[in-house]
């Protein structure tokens, strides 16, 4: 249960994923599974999400479109509910 618990953590924080993966517990092989997936999935997300930054940035060089700046906020939005959505699937054992 705890290890569960801890695997789930990973994905809904950065924190416990960088924790499983530089301590022992990456040796055990459900948490040190998903606590690699989630560090890898937590890059992903700082990317997608600067990515989304930059080019909002980029258009608004180009001309300026009211409200756009909610894109990025919608964006960390919807991938952080993602973020919760792996989690509970990682608690559930899936």
């Amino acid at each position: 249960m705890k290890d569960k618990l801890f695997a789930a953590a990973a994905y809904a924080l950065f924190v416990p994923g960088l924790y499983i993966v530089l301590s022992d517990w990456r040796k055990k092989e459900f948490v040190g599974y998903h606590g690699g997936q989630a560090l890898l999935f937590w890059t992903a997300i700082f990317i997608a999400f600067f990515l989304v930054r930059f080019l909002v940035n980029l258009l608004w060089l180009l001309i300026y479109i009211p409200y756009l700046d909610l894109l990025e906020t919608f964006t960390a939005l919807w991938l952080y509910c993602y973020a919760l959505v792996c989690s509970l699937r990682t608690y559930h054992g899936e």
